[in-house]
């Protein structure tokens, strides 16, 4: 397990799988999205991966991050929230996302589930 730090998130990474932590109230533009993707896709090496984003706290999601080429790399998104709000937001992302999506109240859940699309993957 590695952490790594940005000026918009916390990102925790496994084998097969990253979890994001977006920091509180920040604005999560294409931009941003462009330049911290970049950072895990160098950590994979190029391989898929799947992101469990664990919304701990309120921040902003542009929908347009979902148009981005890296997005491509992406097994699967796995969302983390205990917020019924959250929960909305998330559907409207699965919309946007052509992947595997998944919502999880828990972050174990959600770390089971990224497994499993490695082993499903083989």
């Amino acid at each position: 397990m590695t952490n790594r730090s940005t000026s918009h998130y916390n990102l925790i990474f496994f084998d097969s799988f990253v979890i994001a932590e977006a920091h509180e109230n920040s604005v999560v533009t294409p931009e941003v999205v462009n330049e911290n993707l970049k950072l895990v896709f160098d950590h994979f090496n190029g391989k898929e991966f799947t992101l469990i984003s664990h919304r701990k706290y309120n921040y902003s999601l542009d929908l347009n991050v979902y148009t981005l080429k890296l997005i491509k790399k992406l097994r699967g998104i796995a969302i983390v929230s205990t917020d019924s709000g959250m929960k909305e937001k998330a559907a409207l992302e699965q919309l946007a996302f052509h992947g595997s999506f998944a919502f999880f109240e828990n972050l174990e859940d959600a770390k089971r589930w990224a497994g499993s699309m490695v082993t499903s993957k083989a």
